[in-house]
């Protein structure tokens, strides 16, 4: 499989002790205050942690809520699509696929025709082509910053991906499963330049995975929209995963999407129905899950 070549060696960036969330290695001023919350961490299953936080105002000076699914090496990925013309929430697509816990995918339509509008390769097979934004003398203009990036799985582990210059790069990729998503956010240690646009300023709702330098991953959803959860701005989902140890890290879909699941159960706080509770997940077109 082609992945990021990670030559940067760091240490394991959070231990836990005593109920708090510690950071080991990490001087960033504006990512301190993630370790000032009150994290609960829960046992999923063998290498699988689930680890929640409320902050009152004193993340990026504004109320949040992170949930942040920590899987050691070992476990199970998969992406697995909604049922074809037809789009379902992550709880429902978790379900059918017998999944430990889940995040929402990438980028899609919620009108017909419905589906991913980013590349979507499951089992070995093209299920979907990325959608550009518009064309001139009959070649694409160029990948959006939703498209700069990916997520593939191979004979079941988890990496990475940052796009080259190749107009079929997604397809050259080898893996069983590939999704197109982005912005990337940090390559190889380091962070990724973002585009200073809308779409990465406001704060939303946010899902992103990243990996750690031994191969955890880490799902991380931030809620958002709503007085108890501010939301964060691309800058600042950049920051935290940084924080967390992500030595890759890329942005997914986010906004209504952003949904976590473990065990059945909507961990995090969906927005689509403007309430700070489990019941306004949206559906979508695909998901990230988690099997033992």
């Amino acid at each position: 499989m082609r992945r990021n070549d990670n030559t940067t060696c760091l240490l394991r960036a959070c231990s836990v002790v005593v109920g708090v969330l510690m950071v080991t290695s990490l001087a960033a001023q504006p990512t301190e205050m993630l370790w000032r919350g009150a994290w609960q961490h829960e046992p999923v299953a063998e290498g699988i942690t689930l680890h929640r936080a409320a902050f009152d105002g004193s993340l990026f000076g504004a109320n949040q809520y992170l949930c942040v699914l920590e899987v050691a090496p070992g476990a199970r990925f998969d992406i697995v699509p909604a049922e074809e013309k037809k789009l379902e929430k992550t709880t429902a697509i978790a379900a059918k696929s017998g999944a430990v816990a889940a995040v929402n995918g990438s980028f899609f339509n919620m009108a017909a025709p419905y589906g991913s509008v980013n590349y979507l390769r499951v089992d070995g097979r093209e299920l979907a082509p990325n959608a550009y934004d518009g064309y001139e003398n009959d070649t694409p203009r160029g990948r959006s910053i939703r498209q700069t990036g990916a997520v593939a799985t191979f004979q079941g582990a988890l990496y990475v991906l940052k796009s080259d210059s190749i107009e079929r790069w997604e397809h050259d990729i080898e893996a069983e499963d590939v999704v197109t998503t982005g912005p990337v956010l940090r390559v190889g240690g380091e962070d990724e330049l973002l585009v200073k646009n809308d779409f990465n300023s406001r704060r939303n709702p946010r899902t992103a995975v990243g990996r750690r330098p031994d191969g955890t991953v880490l799902l991380v959803v931030a809620d958002g929209r709503n007085k108890e959860a501010a939301g964060l701005s691309m800058r600042e989902l950049q920051l935290v995963m940084a924080a967390l140890g992500c030595v890759d890290a890329i942005n997914l879909d986010g906004g209504g999407s952003t949904a976590m699941v473990v065990d059945g159960t909507v961990v995090n706080h969906p927005s689509d129905n403007r309430k700070f509770d489990a019941a306004g997940e949206r559906p979508v077109a695909n998901a990230i899950i988690v099997t033992r």
